[in-house]
């Protein structure tokens, strides 16, 4: 009992020593990444953009082109949310030309460059420039996460809506509805996840002139809604609205 007594305040201390060594084992480039992410959570992104800006050089320091990659992409996100595309699409390219020094230049950390810039391209109606990034995401996912993935799923609904913009709506719809089935697959069919695929598909019915199949996957979204969140849910009135639009367009004005 004694020798009990004895190495307990021993262990205690080892404890100590070891959390205290953990708290400083942080490389100066994760603290201000930290206190970056802080920032852009608590709707500070000018904040957070200089403390990512910090980050990337200390990973550039550091030898971290991973680091220095996803620092830029999370500066390019910041900046086309704030509609800046220019500012936003120099970072993002930098990012995609530093994907160079990476030993695996199909690193997932490269799709959301390409995400990214795709989805810069597609707010500036550059939607050659939006397709082709999109198609780069997509080729990465498929080759690090397989087909039924989330991401995956993202990428074909990315690609599905510009699609959607130019008109093209039966490369719209097989980009939906591999995105609905993999969501389905994964999620089932009355998930969070496939809700947006099922309007999707309903936007693409509808423009095609199906209003039948359109209100079909209109109602399926509206009812997972209903279902998810309750009859009072602000956003249920897209929903009602474009099942009304289909209405009409049926010509049942009632």
């Amino acid at each position: 009992m004694k020798l009990l007594l004895k190495i307990i305040p021993v262990f205690i201390l080892l404890l100590a020593i070891i959390n205290h060594a953990s708290s400083q084992s942080n490389s100066p480039a994760e603290d201000l990444l930290k206190t970056a992410n802080e920032f852009n959570k608590n709707a500070n992104p000018d904040s957070a953009i200089v403390y990512y800006e910090k980050a990337s050089v200390e990973f550039q320091h550091s030898a971290n082109p991973e680091g220095f990659i996803n620092m830029y992409n999370q500066i390019g996100i910041i900046l086309t949310r704030q509609d800046k595309y220019e500012n936003a699409k120099t970072y993002l390219k930098r990012a995609f030309t530093r994907r160079l020094s990476l030993s695996d230049t199909d690193h997932l950390v490269v799709a959301t460059t390409c995400i990214s810039l795709g989805v810069v391209y597609n707010a500036e109606a550059n939607y050659e420039q939006s397709l082709i990034y999109h198609y780069k995401a997509l080729g990465i996912r498929l080759l690090k996460l397989g087909e039924y993935d989330a991401d995956v799923a993202t990428s074909y609904g990315n690609l599905g809506n510009v699609y959607f913009k130019i008109k093209n709506y039966d490369k719209s719809l097989e980009a939906h509805v591999k995105a609905m089935k993999i969501r389905e697959k994964l999620f089932g069919n009355t998930s969070v996840e496939i809700v947006q695929s099922f309007n999707n598909l309903g936007n693409v019915y509808k423009e095609m002139k199906d209003y039948k199949t359109a209100l079909e996957y209109y109602e399926k979204a509206l009812q997972n809604k209903i279902m998810q969140f309750g009859e009072k849910h602000k956003d249920l009135s897209r929903y009602y609205k474009s099942i009304n639009e289909v209405y009409f367009l049926m010509g049942n004005k009632e």
